[in-house]
């Protein structure tokens, strides 16, 4: 007997929003894309072209009465995920799944929490993609296992490829900004490995290569030292302008051992040697990096969705990592140590 499909709608059609589409059409088995909405016309006409949706619309709230859909994939622009959010589970949507951040300030993101928590049954999962990734979910594993001993420091690396500041700059008013756009992957990540929250904040920030950030009162490069309740020191540091490529290395060290995870974000297992030296090919993108994790972020939606349980990415883990790039925007701003 045929399994029925899980039905889902994706609002926003943009880099992740195509992205999640693709995995929902092609790749993730008995899930169909029923629905697609976004207000560019053009995202729209290709779309509906490669996909063939039942629904085509430029009003989200269309997805709200739609019987057919078992739930909604969010990949708009930060700046409208809470008005999205509250509307959706108002109107009794029961799944959905959203890009991070969940909102941009915490009152949106107290928000989004009192309107979740105030309804039965809505499965809401949140886009912090690399719990996915199979290299970290076995480092975890090792952690857990205590193959390092007691947690003693964790330092997580960031670095956008170079040459796109015309988008950064375009992108940063509605990102939440370089904090929250970018490193609360890696707050969550921090997270996720140390079983804890950071409750000491230091950091420094500075426009370094993308002067136009400089109009956004926005950053391309960041540095950020915690330490977290559990007792270990963190360290977090992202850029927007590496010029080899896309890097996203992790250091995990204990009091029995250490863990390292992609020293170096390689394209591919090929090494050129020849007169000038060593040549290696680094990754261009983070899509292509996480990829796998794109996949099976979307995956476990639609486990989700078929058995009733909970997802690995919850509100508490959305909420925590807003509250932390607020918290630690305003010690990089402010140049100062910040205790929580």
């Amino acid at each position: 007997m045929p399994v029925k499909k899980v039905k889902l709608g994706i609002i926003g059609l943009g880099r992740m929003g195509m992205e999640h589409a693709g995995n929902i059409h092609y790749s993730i088995k008995d899930t169909e894309l029923t629905g697609i909405c976004s207000i560019v016309a053009s995202e729209l006409e290709i779309a509906g072209e490669e996909f063939a949706p039942e629904i085509i619309t430029t009003d989200y709230r269309d997805f709200f009465s739609a019987n057919q859909l078992d739930g909604i994939v969010i990949a708009t622009g930060s700046h409208t995920h809470c008005q999205i959010i509250c509307e959706a589970v108002k109107a009794g949507v029961k799944n959905i799944f959203t890009e991070k951040p969940i909102g941009m300030s915490m009152e949106e993101i107290g928000q989004i929490k009192d309107t979740i928590e105030g309804c039965d049954d809505v499965l809401f999962q949140v886009g912090y993609n690399r719990r996915f990734d199979p290299n970290l979910v076995e480092a975890k594993k090792k952690v857990e296992a205590g193959f390092v001993g007691k947690l003693i420091f964790v330092r997580i690396e960031a670095r956008d490829p170079a040459g796109m500041e015309e988008f950064i700059v375009k992108f940063s008013p509605t990102s939440g900004g370089f904090i929250a756009d970018m490193m609360t992957h890696d707050y969550d990540i921090a997270r996720w490995f140390t079983g804890s929250d950071a409750e000491v904040i230091f950091g420094v920030a500075g426009v370094y290569a993308y002067e136009g950030l400089k109009a956004c009162d926005d950053f391309d490069n960041a540095a950020i030292l915690m330490r977290f309740k559990s007792g270990a020191m963190v360290v977090l540091a992202a850029s927007r302008n590496s010029t080899y490529g896309y890097h996203a290395p992790i250091e995990i060290f204990g009091t029995e051992g250490a863990i390292k995870i992609g020293d170096y974000s390689y394209s591919n297992r090929n090494c050129y040697m020849n007169e000038d030296g060593v040549n290696r090919t680094c990754s261009e993108w983070f899509y292509p990096y996480w990829q796998q994790t794109f996949h099976l972020e979307m995956e476990d939606f639609v486990r989700c969705i078929r058995t009733g349980s909970q997802p690995k990415v919850t509100l508490e883990d959305g909420y925590k990592a807003v509250e932390w790039a607020i918290k630690a925007d305003e010690a990089v701003r402010g140049e100062k140590v910040l205790v929580l």
